[in-house]
């Protein structure tokens, strides 16, 4: 792992010697969210980490409630996904969900569809598991897929794993982040944790904050997320200068919701356009927040310099990062930064913020600059240093893709699990 530049190595697990000669490991992957076609750009890391299993010649199911109007079964880049018939309330959509004022009357109502969405999760997933003959259940989020998958596991007598991506787990009252202390979150949520075979966080700090809600050290595993740096990469012959944006144009790849920061991150620009009167800010991503931003760079007289793209899909993403002198990750809190990672495999520096795992991802000074959460003073200085010094930026953009390659490539992250799977097996077998 890593912390501050600080790098230690995940152990590897050893293989057990009675695995299958040959034969695929048969995954069914529970998850309240995915996306819904191979260019949705909804959820793109967990269709990721199973594309990239399936690559490695496994077989992977995904168990997820759709809407009505899509098909019962589907597969996209080698993923077979099966829907069960059931629509989220938007409230309870990812972004809303763990923050966000609920009032009392909301609360059991929350309950009551949290109660049924389990029960849909639960009956789907032991259909499919039986039918494909499942060796391993590997759910995401511990909260709200995570009890429906370890009973469907228990009940299938097969091994459970999850993967925590910080929202399930994470806490921060500050900025209205207490999903996992409400009451009716809590119980199941820590009965999950001290019951699955296996945990995987995506950073140390996801980790940490996962032992505070409840889980048993030795369950939890440290699993970096990725990005596919086969995609993510510089342009061949080099990164170039967008004519529409220029040569300082700032990218952010964010969801536009409060807990990403995009709001100190338009203040920041508008501070820095005196000195640097070309500047573009070009934002990838759309949410709930977006009107009250599009009424902040307005009311900053820079509307004119900020583009809201909207949702980009992933096969045009790259050209946006190569494109940018800086790309910036505002976040206030943040389980990884896959924006981050992108970045870097593009060979474009980073000024992050210091929320939850992006020191991580980051190395200050290195591949770019860590700066303190929710602080616009902090983003002008570190965004101005670097757009007053190109060659700094180039040295930044290189060490970003070493690092990259080296710590966040999804092939190994993909590798780290099956090792998993095997042990959790291991330790479950009869």
């Amino acid at each position: 792992m890593t912390r501050g530049g600080l790098e230690v190595a995940t152990p590897d697990v050893p293989l057990p010697s009675h695995r299958r000669s040959g034969a695929p490991l048969r995954i069914v992957c529970p998850t309240y969210w995915y996306p819904q076609h191979a260019n949705d750009t909804q959820a793109t890391y967990v269709h990721d980490i199973n594309r990239h299993l399936v690559r490695r010649g496994n077989q992977v199911t995904v168990v997820t409630p759709g809407d009505r109007s899509l098909p019962a079964e589907d597969s996209f880049d080698g993923v077979d996904v099966v829907r069960f018939p059931m629509e989220l309330p938007s409230d309870l959509t990812y972004g809303r969900v763990a923050q966000g004022k609920v009032s009392f009357v909301g609360r059991f109502a929350r309950l009551a569809v949290m109660t049924h969405y389990m029960e849909a999760q639960y009956r789907a997933t032991v259909s499919a598991a039986r039918e494909r003959g499942a060796d391993v259940l590997h759910a995401h989020w511990a909260i709200p897929t995570g009890p429906a998958a370890v009973l469907a596991a228990r009940r299938l007598r097969l091994p459970s794993v999850i993967t925590m991506h910080g929202g399930d787990v994470y806490v921060n009252p500050e900025q209205g982040y207490d999903f996992p202390t409400r009451w009716y979150v809590r119980p199941p949520l820590r009965w999950t944790l001290r019951h699955v075979d296996a945990l995987t966080a995506i950073t140390e700090d996801c980790r940490q904050h996962a032992l505070r809600a409840g889980a048993p050290e030795r369950c939890i595993r440290l699993i970096f997320n990725g990005t596919d740096l086969r995609r993510f990469s510089p342009a061949p012959g080099g990164n170039k200068v967008d004519p529409r944006f220029g040569p300082e144009m700032i990218f952010a790849c964010r969801q536009l919701f409060p807990r990403k920061g995009i709001r100190f991150l338009v203040e920041a620009v508008a501070q820095l356009k005196p000195r640097f009167p070309g500047l573009k800010l070009v934002l990838a991503g759309d949410g709930f927040e977006r009107p009250a931003l599009v009424k902040l760079t307005e009311d900053l007289g820079i509307s004119d310099d900020v583009s809201f793209l909207g949702w980009v899909p992933n096969v045009t993403l790259p050209d946006y990062y190569r494109a940018a002198a800086i790309s910036v990750v505002p976040s206030l809190e943040e389980g990884f930064g896959i924006p981050a990672a992108e970045a870097m495999g593009c060979e474009v520096p980073v000024v992050a913020s210091d929320a939850g795992g992006l020191p991580e991802v980051v190395e200050h000074g290195v591949t770019g600059l860590v700066v303190p959460r929710g602080n616009t003073s902090a983003l002008v200085a570190a965004i101005g240093s670097l757009l007053a010094d190109p060659e700094r930026r180039r040295r930044m953009g290189s060490a970003g893709r070493e690092r990259a390659l080296r710590l966040f490539d999804w092939d190994r992250s993909a590798e780290q699990f099956e090792r998993l799977y095997l042990e959790v097996g291991a330790m479950v077998s009869p």
